[in-house]
């Protein structure tokens, strides 16, 4: 019986600690999937890009912080965190606008469009 709750505890630190430091990456990386699959249309405008200091395979983590606008709507504020490569951090500066699309039933959650 010993043997098979040490084996037990081995697993959940195995599968745990995985978890701790993917998980929350790979949830965003859902969530931006089903917002870009279902959300609605909108423009957005890049007031400033915000370096995480991170990286991901040498490539920065970096946090857009934007001015969604969208028919029917009065104008807010949401951000997107996620990994670019270089290119796509020169191509993205403040003041320029962007597709996105946006959960309506909530509205901070943002995905740029492809």
């Amino acid at each position: 019986m010993r043997g098979l709750w040490q084996l037990a505890l081995i697993a959940a630190v195995v599968l745990a600690i995985p978890a701790f430091f993917y998980g929350p990456a790979y949830l965003r990386h859902r969530q931006e999937s089903r917002v870009r699959a279902e959300g609605l249309p909108a423009t957005a405008r890049i007031l400033r890009l915000e370096d995480t200091g991170s990286r991901r395979n040498s490539m920065p983590i970096v946090i857009v912080h934007l001015e969604v606008t969208a028919e029917g709507r009065p104008p807010w504020q949401a951000s997107i965190r996620r990994v670019m490569s270089m290119v796509e951090v020169t191509a993205l500066s403040p003041g320029g606008n962007l597709p996105v699309r946006y959960d309506p039933a909530r509205p901070d959650l943002v995905a740029i469009s492809p």
